[in-house]
């Protein structure tokens, strides 16, 4: 059985960030934003349930991808209802090809198909019950362009290789 605390700072990240990516391509309210970010952190949070493995972190990982390639993730295709966005609008919105990796202590994410993968969130397993500490994911080099507000990024930013 898993407990939602345990998944909050990852499930935080992942609804973050795609509400940032709304917010710079999109002509929303903040109040909007919020209820978006607020339902998709509860949607991911409930389809995570039974799929956390804080002791085998990769386990479950292809169930907790969030995927948009030519079709909306109907996760935040549910989020985006609450505040009236259709799929077309959400495509709009968002970038054409994302995938979003949200596993215990790790949240990542590609932009297009040979994009680099870029951490947004990561902790250190706990040792000896101590809570993880979290990883600044604004301090991150590779997420500077989502915090400047950039919609992609740069042309040869999709070229790099990620090892």
């Amino acid at each position: 059985m898993t407990h939602d605390a345990e998944m909050i700072p990852e499930v935080s990240a992942a609804a973050g960030f795609v509400c940032r990516l709304l917010r710079s391509r999109g002509r929303l309210s903040d109040a909007q934003l919020h209820v978006f970010r607020d339902g998709l952190a509860q949607a991911l949070s409930e389809h995570y349930q039974h799929h956390w493995f804080p002791d085998r972190p990769q386990k479950g990982s292809g169930y907790r991808c969030i995927r948009i390639n030519h079709e909306m993730d109907p996760l935040i295709g549910r989020a985006a209802g609450h505040i009236g966005l259709t799929s077309g609008q959400l495509f709009s919105l968002l970038p054409r090809e994302l995938t979003l990796w949200v596993d215990p202590y790790e949240v990542s994410y590609r932009i297009g198909e040979d994009g680099s993968i870029c951490v947004l969130y990561e902790a250190e397993p706990p040792v000896s019950g101590h809570a993880p500490s979290a990883y600044d994911h604004t301090a991150n080099c590779k997420n500077r362009f989502m915090m400047s507000g950039r919609t992609s990024p740069p042309k040869n930013y999709l070229m790099m290789v990620s090892s």
